[in-house]
């Protein structure tokens, strides 16, 4: 019989899961449920209690399938960048401080003292959304106690939950800007800049080759054989860029979720100069993930249905069409370039790539009396892609450059935002049919660890760079560079 891999993703917004068909990556059923932020004031929270329930459930309801004798592991991957503190006796004490958190600003000044030197050392530009950063701002509130534990990510307690060990990732570990890229071990630059013992870390490990063993007391809560192993697995990150396929060093790929990214697998370590344009994590098996993230992707749409789309909602409602579809429709009526309106899109947390930022505002710049609503969604669309296409550019300049862009998240579905990314970077752009790519990367990075040959059958829709377009994305991107150098000037 077939062995079946759960393969668990602990998103922004979701999680989400897949039971997978190990040989042939046939997805066997699939769970889903939103996972509450409390925001305000520049709080963006999320409870680890809260989100290892929802883990639970999820497990639950795979459990109880016919097919759950099959299961023989699961793997996770997760968001990266959160924080949280666990009492001696591993009990929340905190909630997950995420990378939607602006608190965390005010430790930038002690940080910057060795901005450069911690980069090189640790992959992690200056910036508040890293835990290095909420370490030292729990530390000035008074809320870490020398013998606490600290959570690095919304895996760890899920983690300590399913095996009863404190243990985390290396690949989800180097995006707390505690470790040291280049060696795999906690640094102790940073380590000494936030005042941490290591004991108060979890202990470190590659976490899609090394199984785990689940314990007596989850197996029993969830129904769960007791011979199922869980693996750590990999950041989402990391697990996203196989599940598009960007495997290649010259094949790039971008993520547009909630928040966006752009990136290149790489063999060895590539890092910028004082600029800091761009991050250096580890991605697991000697690889390393080399681009950079933004908060705001998807979530511009997002703020567009909810501000301007009350009627397509109702409509969407009415019909039953996608609202989605829907939208993807408005955006295509406005030509390339949004008929003049150039937008700046940091309508959420601020902006971490390329500029570090977290005060950075939307702005919406050439607004006439002519422009439609699909002149501004545009526009939002556009200003996302540019800024990932600034990224890119700071990339290119050390020697990283892209042949084929391979797309994914639920951004990636409208095809009106595919051809603005094929347009603005001039290269062809591919979507999988496999929309869930995080969850899909999983069962990669779990089969080529274990050397087991899955034989995966995934169609791909190719949009190709409109020429006529090439003209009018240069000029737009070279006005939104203005606007950038001007509003908010790279340090």
């Amino acid at each position: 019989m077939s062995e079946l891999l759960l393969a668990v993703d602990i998103g922004t917004t979701n999680l989400k899961a897949a039971l997978f068909r190990v040989e042939d990556g046939r997805i066997i059923d699939s769970f889903s449920q939103k996972i509450p932020m409390y925001t305000g004031g520049g709080i963006a929270e999320q409870d680890a209690e809260e989100i290892y329930r929802i883990y639970e459930k999820t497990v639950t309801y795979f459990a109880k399938k016919e097919q759950s004798k099959r299961i023989r592991s699961i793997f996770l991957s997760s968001q990266m960048h959160a924080f949280g503190i666990l009492s001696r006796e591993g009990k929340p004490t905190t909630r997950l401080l995420t990378y939607f958190d602006t608190r965390s600003k005010e430790s930038l000044p002690l940080i910057n003292k060795i901005r450069y030197e911690l980069y090189r050392e640790t992959g992690c530009p200056p910036l508040h959304v890293y835990p290095l950063a909420k370490i030292l701002l729990a530390r000035s509130k008074g809320w870490l106690k020398p013998r606490d534990k600290i959570m690095l990510s919304a895996k760890d307690y899920i983690i300590l939950k399913t095996v009863g060990a404190h243990l985390l990732d290396f690949s989800t570990a180097s995006g707390s800007q505690l470790l040291d890229i280049h060696n795999l071990k906690w640094s102790s630059l940073a380590l000494e800049l936030g005042g941490v013992d290591e004991n108060q870390l979890p202990e470190l490990l590659e976490g899609a080759e090394k199984p785990l063993n689940v314990s007596l007391e989850f197996a029993r809560a969830t129904g769960l054989s007791e011979d199922v192993e869980l693996y750590a697995g990999v950041s989402d990150a990391s697990a996203n860029q196989l599940g598009v396929g960007a495997t290649r060093s010259d094949t790039l790929a971008i993520n547009l979720g909630t928040s966006a990214a752009v990136r290149f697998l790489v063999d060895k370590p590539v890092l910028d100069d004082e600029k800091m344009r761009f991050f250096l994590y580890y991605a697991g098996m000697g690889k390393y993930l080399v681009g950079g993230a933004v908060n705001n992707g998807g979530i511009v749409v997002e703020w567009y249905i909810k501000s301007l789309g009350r009627a397509e909602i109702e409509y969407s409602k009415l019909a039953g069409v996608d609202i989605y579809t829907i939208v993807d429709s408005i955006a295509s009526k406005s030509p390339p370039g949004s008929n003049g309106l150039v937008a700046l899109p940091f309508l959420l947390g601020g902006e971490r790539f390329p500029i570090r930022n977290p005060e950075a505002k939307g702005l919406l710049y050439g607004l006439q009396f002519r422009h439609t609503r699909s002149d501004v969604l545009r526009a939002l669309m556009e200003g996302v892609v540019f800024t990932l296409r600034m990224i890119y550019d700071a990339l290119s300049e050390h020697g990283l450059r892209a042949s084929t862009i391979k797309v994914g998240g639920n951004g990636s579905s409208l095809k009106t935002w595919r051809q603005i990314i094929a347009d603005v970077f001039q290269v062809p752009v591919h979507r999988a049919e496999f929309v869930e790519s995080t969850l899909l990367g999983s069962l990669i990075h779990y089969s080529t660890a274990r050397r087991v040959q899955v034989s995966l059958n995934i169609r791909e829709d190719i949009t190709y760079p409109n020429e006529d377009s090439r003209e009018v994305y240069r000029e737009t991107y070279l006005h939104f560079r203005k606007l950038m150098e001007l509003f908010y000037p790279i340090s």
